[in-house]
């Protein structure tokens, strides 16, 4: 029983404490709220609107800027609109020169081919003619022909 008189006194004591700090709270509580302050958040949900409104506009700002970044690749090209123009032009040009050339190359060629042919059948109607005025030179070239022949049919 001696134990349990023990234990009784020390509960007894640690009731006494709590009491006491109770009480002490009790005074703390009734000098907090004497001294009257109420938390007041209302200065910080005004600087978090602020934030927000500050990190909106700069959103806005950095979209707005980035629509515009995005416009001017959309309006850039590796070759500027002139520069290609003057390249089409010069292409264009080019294929007519050449053309011009090669139509006149054709010409001078078929113009050679028949001044050729116009000398050729001159040079046979004259020789016929000076044949026909000289049989003797004419039976003369003959014999000379048929030597010729004759020598490159050997080869």
């Amino acid at each position: 029983m001696a134990k349990l008189d023990e234990i009784a006194e020390l509960l007894t004591e640690e009731i006494r404490s709590f009491g006491n700090w109770v009480l002490e709270l009790k005074v703390m509580l009734k000098n907090i709220n004497d001294f009257g302050f109420e938390p007041d958040t209302l200065k910080m949900e005004q600087l978090l609107n602020d934030h927000q409104s500050n990190l909106k506009t700069i959103s806005e700002k950095q979209h707005q800027a980035l629509d515009k970044v995005l416009k001017n690749i959309e309006k850039s090209r590796l070759i500027p609109k002139w520069e290609l123009a003057l390249i089409y032009t010069v292409m264009i040009l080019n294929a007519t020169v050449f053309g011009y050339f090669g139509y006149h190359y054709i010409q001078y060629e078929k113009q050679k081919e028949a001044a050729y042919q116009e000398g050729k059948n001159e040079g046979l109607f004259k020789a016929r003619q000076y044949f026909e005025d000289h049989p003797i030179i004419f039976k003369d070239y003959q014999k000379w022909l048929k030597k010729q022949d004759i020598i490159l049919n050997k080869k």
